[in-house]
């Protein structure tokens, strides 16, 4: 479809989440940008690969439903668009971190989202913190939204079988933020240096406590 790959790493109270930068059709190189993300919240994102005019598809239904939800007031919150998110303005508002959307609760919608429209090309990541535990929430889901849990890390994307080779050999349990953010940026890297797919560059997301942090590599460009 349109190329692409997504990595997510679960660590000591933090996850980390790197997408590539390649858009093309098939062997064809299109453009240079980000894999498409979302934050409802700071301490949850979704990421999509996939067939990009079904991710903006599934990414703008998903914002509905929760704008829906969040109008006939069920406690749910909703970001405007890209990483900014409604706290971010007053992240010291009890109420409104009350009212945001849980990770499985996002997992769970996306889900039931994928299923009732089958036929949408994405593969989606949800990822984030619990709430009250700090603890990492990672879920993949294939096409049909089947979800698959994992403690340590899931990925998809057309790297997603190197990924998943080269996860297994040096992720470790309890990593801490920087310690996870290197082990996620040399997974990926390693794993799209072996598929021409993927790559021109490599933007990594790490969640804390404190939020969404960006962090931008370099990677091969041919």
């Amino acid at each position: 479809m349109n190329g692409g790959s997504l990595l997510a790493m679960a660590g000591n109270g933090c996850v980390a989440m790197a997408v590539d930068k390649r858009f093309g059709s098939g062997p064809q190189m299109v453009n240079v940008v980000p894999r498409q993300v979302w934050a409802p919240h700071p301490n949850l994102m979704v990421g999509f690969s996939g067939l990009e005019g079904d991710v903006q598809s599934l990414s703008e239904e998903l914002k509905m439903e929760i704008e829906y939800k969040r109008n006939r007031e069920l406690g749910f919150s909703i970001a405007s668009s890209g990483l900014q998110t409604d706290d971010d303005d007053d992240s010291n508002n009890d109420e409104m971190k009350g009212r945001r959307i849980s990770p499985p609760a996002l997992a769970c919608l996306t889900s039931h989202v994928l299923y009732e429209k089958r036929g949408y090309y994405v593969e989606p990541l949800v990822v984030g913190l619990m709430e009250t535990t700090r603890k990492p929430f990672l879920c993949a889901m294939d096409m049909i939204g089947a979800q698959s849990f994992s403690k340590s890390f899931i990925c998809s994307g057309a790297a997603s079988t190197s990924l998943y080779g080269t996860a297994e050999a040096l992720w470790k349990p309890n990593m801490e933020p920087k310690e996870l953010l290197e082990c996620c940026g040399k997974v990926f890297q390693s794993a799209i240096e072996r598929d021409c797919l993927s790559g021109y560059g490599i933007l990594i997301y790490l969640i804390t406590k404190d939020g969404i942090a960006e962090y931008d590599l370099a990677s091969r460009n041919d």
